[in-house]
């Protein structure tokens, strides 16, 4: 595993090592995180500004359950904190795409 001794709370999209260890959480290879950010890079580079697929608060559910079962695996946390964890990064997303968190994650 390729943990960021810099972010350990929270997934940074700017840090080398934050995309390594999100890649080997979802079970991708290298190279298809690298064609990724390349297609990112061209569209942002054609827009100016990030565009984010629509979050709704379906798929935050989604991504909650996701998240705390990838935090269970590790076996490093407890549910507690893994559910901590998991609202954290989805009340992050929220703020970056400035949407109002929802009361569930409060």
């Amino acid at each position: 595993m390729y943990p960021c001794n810099i972010h350990k709370n929270f997934f940074d999209e700017n840090c080398h090592d934050c995309k390594l260890e999100y890649a080997e959480l979802k079970g991708l290879d290298q190279s298809m995180t690298q064609d990724d950010e390349r297609a990112k890079k061209i569209s942002n580079k054609s827009s100016g500004e990030k565009v984010y697929k629509e979050f709704s608060e379906e798929r935050a559910k989604k991504l909650y359950e996701e998240l705390l079962v990838q935090f269970l695996r590790t076996k490093s946390v407890n549910e507690v904190e893994a559910a901590r964890r998991a609202r954290q990064i989805i009340r992050k997303q929220c703020v970056i795409r400035g949407i109002q968190i929802w009361s569930w994650l409060k």
